[in-house]
């Protein structure tokens, strides 16, 4: 929600629109529209945006504008580039970051080098464990294994070469 917001200034029912179930952004991260509501309340308290002023609705009463702080937006961008440190983070916020840094037309070359550190971290850890206890605890680090050639096909699917994420399939 707040790297929505960071955008450009913006009221509930725009981010609740880019967010619902088959749009832009909630094709992969659906965000109900009540909750989209409740999100702004929490960051209107903790200080992180502000109303900057109102849109008049055909539907309604106002629409309150919403801006980001400065701290805010500083947070937003050192998120954009930090790479997930759990595996299975990776299907939820890894591609909202890249669906986030796609819409700033901002490259994920970055990014996608970071997690490919960690990816091989987790890898390495993973690996030297693989042999160890019983047969279940092998079959679930090979599960997991698995996990991590998906997650590595995933970020060599990520064009990033381009400003824009393009994922294959096939």
């Amino acid at each position: 929600m707040l790297a929505l917001m960071a955008e450009r200034p913006s009221h509930g029912f725009a981010i609740a629109a880019l967010t619902a179930e088959g749009a832009e952004i909630g094709q992969f991260w659906y965000i109900s529209r009540p909750m989209v509501y409740r999100s702004i309340t929490r960051l209107v308290e903790r200080g992180l945006i502000t109303a900057v002023g109102a849109e008049e609705s055909d539907r309604g009463p106002q629409r309150m504008i919403y801006a980001t702080t400065r701290s805010a937006k500083t947070t937003v961008s050192r998120w954009l580039s930090e790479p997930v440190v759990h595996l299975f983070d990776v299907r939820a916020e890894l591609t909202c970051k890249l669906l986030l840094l796609q819409r700033r037309d901002a490259s994920p070359a970055r990014l996608v080098e970071r997690q490919r550190v960690v990816i091989d971290g987790i890898e390495e850890s993973l690996r030297a464990k693989e042999h160890a206890g019983d047969h279940l605890a092998r079959a679930i680090y090979a599960w997991r294994l698995e996990h991590v050639r998906a997650a590595r096909r995933f970020l060599d699917a990520v064009d990033v070469d381009s400003a824009r994420p393009a994922v294959t399939t096939g």
